[in-house]
């Protein structure tokens, strides 16, 4: 355990609980720029306002001196966020993500968690990225048509997936290209077919982005023609586009019984099909203009009677530990120097026990 107090670790709990200095300060009786100078590492704070700010931010006084043996830089955080969203919210679903990669980090030093099995590629060209995804769909063994769980994919590659409140709604998932690839998805409002755009999405920034900090224009569109191209394969999906057309126009029930067999959204099929050349700019156009003109913009049609996803490792592994090592949640909290809330509040407080399972404990 390291002896100096590291303010980087109060600025993690504090981002965790989204709290702004001000606010935490008001908590504390301390003004912003003394809180901003703690985690700096300019102050020290007093044993009586270490323990205050460990219960106000529900985490053990050793929280603040343990240092993370592998801190993520920005070239292995990677969002799929709007390019609008504030630098804010951006910092608390970091946040959010690097608390739960220590909780990962856990199950990974007790646990056989599947191996890593990330392909890397040179973004390139949109033809490179195509061909990339197709590599890696034959890598696991997918073939070329629909996908019935990306979750389950991304989770036997080797990530751990866990769905978190408290993201902001502009906030779809962050990934963190680390040793165990950690994906967290916004739990919040969003479509089973929006939430499996998103896990590909990430795939592609942890396939085509090794070393790259992302997040602008460019790698965001290749990471989204990565996910298009791995979902929607060009081999078999543009005669998928084909038979959604009518004439000039579109057959809709036809687009419904895509979206249905594929698992993806309208807005997406047209996307892709513009990609392939299967629709020309203006059927792309009236397309998005007849999803919004149906209030179909955000939420289509379909969406609440397709299925979700359900991740499983952390599920699983948690279930493992318990039951076979002896270690509760309690006890992971504390191996994480925080409160068992903090688990809690990472979890959603749902745990499901499985008989199957993918995590081989280390102790049998």
């Amino acid at each position: 355990m390291n002896s100096e107090f590291l303010g980087q670790n109060l600025r993690l709990a504090r981002l965790f609980h989204s709290y702004s200095l001000q606010e935490l300060g008001e908590q504390v009786d301390k003004s912003k720029q003394f809180l901003s100078k703690l985690e700096t590492g300019i102050e020290q704070p007093t044993i009586a306002l270490e323990n205050l700010l460990a219960d106000k931010l529900q985490v053990a006084t050793d929280f603040f001196y343990k240092i993370d043996p592998m801190p993520i830089t920005d070239e292995q955080c990677h969002f799929r966020k709007q390019l609008t969203t504030k630098v804010a919210l951006h910092q608390v679903a970091r946040a959010k993500g690097e608390m739960f990669k220590r909780l990962v980090s856990i199950l990974d030093d007790n646990l056989e968690l599947p191996r890593y099995g990330f392909l890397a590629f040179d973004p390139g060209s949109m033809d490179q990225i195509e061909r990339a995804a197709e590599v890696s769909r034959n890598q696991w063994g997918l073939g070329y048509g629909p996908i019935s769980n990306m979750s389950r994919v991304a989770e036997n590659a080797g990530a751990v997936i866990i769905k978190m409140n408290g993201l902001a709604n502009e906030i779809d998932a962050i990934s963190f290209a680390t040793r165990r690839p950690v994906i967290t998805l916004n739990a919040t409002g969003k479509s089973t077919c929006r939430t499996r755009f998103a896990i590909a999405h990430e795939i592609g920034h942890l396939s085509i982005h090794i070393g790259i900090q992302t997040g602008d224009k460019l790698t965001e569109s290749q990471a989204n023609r990565f996910a298009s191209a791995f979902l929607m394969p060009r081999s078999h999906f543009i005669k998928e586009c084909q038979q959604a057309l009518r004439g000039r126009g579109f057959n809709w029930q036809a687009m419904s019984d895509i979206k249905y067999r594929w698992l993806v959204s309208k807005a997406a099929i047209l996307y892709r099909g513009k990609q392939l050349g299967v629709f020309s700019d203006e059927q792309y156009r009236s397309g998005v203009i007849h999803l919004t003109r149906h209030g179909e913009a955000l939420q289509e049609d379909e969406d609440e009677e397709i299925k979700p996803e359900t991740p499983e490792i952390v599920d699983d592994s948690l279930s493992i530990l318990e039951k076979q090592c002896g270690i509760s949640r309690n006890n992971v909290a504390k191996k994480m120097y925080v409160n068992a809330s903090i688990v809690d509040s990472l979890l959603g407080k749902v745990l499901n026990n499985n008989n199957k399972s993918n995590v081989v404990s280390l102790f049998d």
